[in-house]
């Protein structure tokens, strides 16, 4: 088995594993502060590293797949292809339904599914550039980047979800089918890599490259920097929204006290990429 093969067997199971674990620590304690500060400040650094990845290495690769084949820069096209389609999923399509003020009847079961869609295509999309990719030394860094972040995004998703009154094998449902998405998606980009020679094959993964940049920038940016550094203005106004409609899944907001650490760990996570790509 060569090394490359091995990192991506390496990588789905750690992030099977990963994202696992994330989503049980909300169910077995989730009004653990310690557990939530933990991953508030490793999603910080999350965010940083595919900010990294996303510009530094992803989006490079993915214009010299298509050089001499386009004149057009159609790389930083896909790429911003992929934000604008999350965007309308994200925040356009589905935003109503994200919001946790909405009523329990509407929420339940549309929230839960909402959430783990957008997730998902976030998920799959970079797994499948991991799969694809010829490069071991770019493998691992896309397989930390996403390592990072997967934990978060679990435990985030199953906070969100068990706030809109799921069930316990609802959670567990939606668990399951999230964790699975980027291991999936590693296989398919794995097999097609596999299956597919020559320019196809750096076409596709080219393609797939772009596609996992925009998403990388986009979860860095609007999900990751934006929820981690929020406005203090912003949480309050979240929290009166929720006590005036008599919900009280929402804390009452505090001063960040740990904004400059989450800066700093953005920044280290966007300067080790930016080290890295000395060499990769």
């Amino acid at each position: 088995m060569d090394s490359l093969l091995t990192i991506k067997i390496v990588a789905a199971l750690s992030i099977l594993a990963v994202g696992i674990a994330g989503g049980i620590i909300p169910l077995l304690a989730a009004r653990q502060h310690g557990s939530r500060r933990f991953l508030s400040l490793g999603n910080s650094l999350a965010g940083g590293i595919f900010l990294g990845a996303g510009f530094i290495h992803l989006l490079p690769e993915a214009g010299e797949a298509f050089e001499g084949t386009f004149e057009y820069p159609v790389a930083p096209l896909l790429a911003a292809v992929g934000v604008g389609l999350l965007l309308l999923i994200d925040r356009v399509l589905f935003e109503g339904y994200g919001q946790p003020g909405q009523e329990k009847e509407t929420r339940q079961p549309i929230y839960p599914l909402v959430l783990l869609v957008v997730l998902s295509i976030h998920s799959i999309i970079a797994g499948a550039a991991l799969g694809l990719e010829a490069e071991v030394a770019t493998s691992v860094l896309v397989m930390l980047g996403i390592l990072f972040h997967k934990g978060s995004a679990a435990f985030a998703l199953m906070v969100s979800v068990r706030a809109s009154g799921a069930d316990r094998r609802r959670l567990w449902t939606v668990l399951t089918i999230f964790v699975a998405m980027t291991p999936l998606g590693i296989l398919v980009g794995t097999v097609a890599s596999n299956l597919l020679d020559g320019q196809a094959a750096k076409l596709i993964e080219g393609s797939f490259n772009a596609l996992a940049a925009g998403t990388f920038i986009y979860v860095a940016i609007l999900d990751v920097i934006n929820a981690e550094m929020s406005r203090l203005d912003d949480r309050v106004a979240h929290f009166i929204r929720s006590t005036l409609i008599g919900k009280d899944d929402v804390p009452m907001p505090v001063k960040d006290t740990d904004r400059f650490l989450k800066f700093v760990l953005v920044f280290v996570g966007l300067a080790g990429m930016a080290v890295l790509g000395i060499w990769v």
